[in-house]
């Protein structure tokens, strides 16, 4: 391709996605990938709100058929054994009741394969060098698999290479959010661990723990992703110990985690990953976007990397369009896709921060008390935060603790606590605080 509209750099979900919906609106896209897809990636549970993007991209049916579903979210208390399940079909807007727990490699060589059948030419194993943005295009270097250099240009470059952050990084553009009290993760795979029954097999459980949290992600069959998250407070008070002595010592102090994985066999090494959350101080300059990722990422806690990323792309094709129409490619038109992308993101980084408050675990745990909170929960569990609605400016103004202590919200009718979640282990209690 000699002459594309857009060079994008990443084939992840937010660069296959930008240039599937770039190629459903007739430009001429390049993806260039430094990998060979399939590769492992982290980020394997999904929320029900992707499934309006998949109908989009044409690949929900695909989706549906290869991958576990995801009814609800499990919540599960380590000090007090308390557990609380929030149901997605029971979500304000309810019509995506489910979600999906996904090898993230295969997962993201369907959506790349998709851009290539929408028409979007993709070169892996190609590195993404410099990047020169002068007054009338976009020259990108790069290195090919034979490991030649090569130069192309367009009118427009996205930025889709992940926590790589090209552009953001080059230009210094990267805050790290420092309301996020987590540094180091561990993870790994193990096979047989214990399921819930029935549909409640591919439930996401988040496990709380005095010092951080468990991750539990089911997949189609007998493997589940089992990560830790931990707190600095954590890791500090055990300076000099690995990623897997960390892992396995936090294994052997528990007692929840002990009896879902009693009997399973470990198949991956333990692998860690470091500290995360930041934001770009701009989304967009003259002739480029910034997408996914390398423009934000927000702690894992909910699970919000995949959908964030392809929302973002999908908005970002969308500004694309427009400019390449109007032949204008000046920073301040592409204002209005940092605006949108963020209008969702923000919602999820409140819920975070609120969370690492301590103040939300025990909303998590004991919303069961105000079905208007719970229901917005399980609402934003699902990703229900790009499209307006009046619970939004809601959560803004108060947060979830102070809405926890308020009487129902004007005009919202949530369906009855008995509906939107079910408790296990006894009626929602007040466990006693964590960090």
């Amino acid at each position: 391709m000699s002459n594309p509209d857009v060079i994008v750099a990443g084939g992840g979900p937010a660069g296959s996605s930008t240039a599937s919906f770039l190629r459903q609106r007739g430009r001429s896209v390049l993806v260039l990938e430094r990998e060979r897809f399939p590769r492992f990636h982290l980020g394997e549970s999904l929320l029900p709100f992707g499934g309006d993007l998949y109908r989009e991209l044409g690949v929900f049916d695909e989706i549906d058929r290869r991958y576990l579903h995801k009814p609800g979210a499990r919540i599960l208390h380590e000090e007090s054994g308390e557990s609380f399940t929030y149901y997605f079909d029971c979500a304000i807007d309810a019509h995506n009741p489910y979600a999906y727990q996904v090898p993230r490699g295969d997962f993201d060589q369907l959506l790349l394969d998709n851009a290539r059948r929408l028409g979007a030419e993709v070169r892996e194993e190609t590195s993404v060098g410099k990047v020169a943005f002068h007054p009338d295009r976009v020259e990108v270097l790069a290195r090919g698999p034979d490991g030649r250099e090569f130069t192309v240009e367009a009118p427009m470059f996205v930025d889709a290479t992940g926590r790589d952050a090209l552009v953001a990084t080059a230009h210094q553009l990267k805050v790290p959010d420092e309301a996020i009290t987590t540094n180091v993760a561990c993870y790994t795979h193990w096979q047989n661990a214990r399921r819930e029954p029935g549909v409640d097999e591919g439930n996401f459980t988040l496990l709380l723990f005095d010092g951080g949290w468990w991750w539990l992600i089911p997949f189609r069959g007998d493997v589940t992703s089992v990560g830790v998250v931990f707190e600095k407070s954590y890791t500090l008070a055990r300076k000099g110990m690995s990623p897997a002595e960390l892992y396995e010592g936090a294994l052997a102090e528990q007692r929840e985690i002990r009896k879902i994985l009693d009997g399973a066999t470990r198949v991956r090494p333990i692998e860690t990953t470091g500290n995360w959350s930041y934001r770009a101080t701009r989304f967009y300059g003259d002739r480029f976007l910034l997408a996914g990722d390398s423009a934000a990422f927000i702690d894992p806690l909910f699970s919000t990397g995949v959908l964030m990323a392809m929302q973002s792309g999908k908005y970002a094709a969308e500004a694309i369009d427009e400019a390449l129409a109007a032949d204008d490619f000046r920073a301040e038109r592409f204002a209005r896709y940092e605006e949108r992308a963020l209008a969702g993101a923000d919602l999820f980084k409140k819920l975070v921060h609120e969370f690492y408050g301590e103040n939300l675990r025990r909303i998590l745990i004991a919303s069961g008390s105000n079905p208007t909170v719970c229901s917005i929960i399980v609402s934003l569990l699902a990703g229900d935060v790009y499209k307006k609605a009046m619970w939004h400016s809601v959560i803004r103004k108060r947060g979830f603790s102070r809405l926890a202590h308020q009487g129902e919200i004007p005009g919202l009718r949530p369906r009855s606590t008995r509906q939107i979640a079910r408790s296990s282990g006894g009626p929602p209690g007040d466990p006693p605080p964590s960090r």
